[in-house]
């Protein structure tokens, strides 16, 4: 075909769809497309309003060669609009034509996320092309001048015969990789939340890529954990205290003087293994991974000794019940309360963790600190600092209790 029976060949005639405030943005695309030898209809042109209008929108809907929707947030954020009557005509038109006929042309113009945008399900089964504030793109570009020179076929999916293996993907909704979110001027929080939904989606996308076998092998390892966390949450719930030996744990905590007294240590421990029996119908278990240290306090500091006693008591009492015995308690009151004494204390005592505490200094006040270490490790697992004022030692002792990690190994 010459250059001179190809210049006398009708345009390809574009439907231009768009909301009204997007109108200096499809001014623009409509510009760009004709100077790349395209025809738009452009209702903005030659349409006047009423009921003509509205039979002249459907009559070019009905026959123009493809359809152009701008998306963008002014689309997202109206419910109702005339573009998007226009958009169903679109669609319905759709089906009656071959599934793999190139169509529908969804242009997306500022940073709108194809996945979530308020469009019909259609336009998400064809890529979208973006033409930020409706200046084309180098893609866009080149969509145009394959349509404007009869070669539309090229930007169809390639049709795979009926039972044959998949050779490649055509383009989805999947395949569209969102631009980062423009920052707007006195919409900090908005623009990190943008950010925030950004990062998501990419991993999405890039995780949806990976092959199939390894997606599976993520899903399985999720399933095993969230399993696995299950079951040791219930196992947990099940060994907790019983009330009754809750009351019983607060009056040993109320007599315990620990720091003042080395035998209370001692005495401690038998009560504790009484009421081990008691509780689980069972003897203590000889094989005691955690070492529990009494919680030291200022000397001549008597509130402070008396919460530290108490509060030790009963997160010992209620960690040595609920993990049936494997807490061991050593016999004299520290010297200090360093992680390095501690773990030397531990190691003596082929435990696997330590739990150890000390009243310190917070500012003006004075807080309880308490930390579970790893001996192996040799370094804090969980820590946390009690404010003396308002301090309640049961509810300390269940949250110790709740961090501690699982002692069947």
């Amino acid at each position: 075909m010459s250059s001179e029976n190809a210049s006398e060949l009708p345009r390809p005639a574009i439907f231009l769809s768009y909301a009204t405030e997007d109108r200096p943005a499809a001014r623009s695309l409509r510009d760009a497309l004709f100077g790349l030898g395209l025809e738009v209809w452009y209702d903005e042109s030659e349409l006047g309003g009423g009921e003509a209008w509205d039979q002249k929108i459907r009559k070019q809907i009905r026959e123009c060669d493809y359809f152009m929707p701008l998306i963008s947030a002014q689309t997202e954020a109206r419910l109702e609009g005339y573009f998007r009557r226009e958009w169903r005509l679109a669609v319905e038109r759709t089906l009656d034509m071959a599934d793999d006929y190139l169509f529908l042309l969804p242009i997306v113009i500022d940073d709108t996320y194809q996945s979530s945008a308020r469009v019909p399900e259609k336009f998400l089964t064809v890529q979208w092309l973006k033409a930020p504030g409706g200046l084309p793109t180098p893609a866009l570009d080149a969509m145009c001048r394959r349509i404007a020179s009869g070669r539309a076929a090229m930007l169809q999916p390639v049709r795979k015969p009926l039972g044959a293996p998949s050779m490649a993907r055509a383009p989805t909704a999947m395949a569209y990789y969102p631009a980062f979110p423009a920052r707007v001027p006195g919409e900090n929080f908005r623009f990190s939340m943008r950010v925030v939904a950004w990062a998501f989606q990419m991993a999405w996308i890039g995780f949806k890529r990976l092959p199939r076998w390894i997606r599976i092998l993520v899903y399985v390892w999720l399933t095993f954990t969230l399993i696995s966390r299950g079951c040791s949450l219930h196992r947990h719930a099940a060994a907790d205290i019983s009330p009754a030996t809750a009351a019983k744990l607060q009056a040993i905590a109320q007599q315990y003087q620990g720091s003042a007294n080395k035998a209370d240590i001692a005495k401690l421990g038998t009560q504790i293994a009484s009421e081990i029996a008691k509780d689980t119908a069972e003897a203590p278990s000889q094989e005691r991974p955690l070492l529990a240290i009494p919680f030291i306090a200022p000397a001549g500091d008597a509130a402070a000794s008396k919460l530290a006693d108490s509060t030790f008591a009963m997160v010992y009492g209620r960690l040595a019940i609920s993990r049936g015995g494997r807490v061991a308690l050593t016999q004299d009151a520290p010297a200090s309360g360093d992680l390095g004494s501690a773990l030397e204390r531990a190691r003596a005592n082929h435990s696997s963790y330590v739990l150890f505490g000390a009243v310190e200094n917070a500012g003006t006040a004075q807080a309880l600190s308490i930390k579970i270490a790893s001996v192996e490790d040799r370094e804090i697992l969980w820590s946390k600092s009690y404010p003396i004022v308002g301090a309640d030692p049961a509810k300390i002792a269940a949250e110790v209790d709740s961090k501690m990690p699982s002692l069947k190994d």
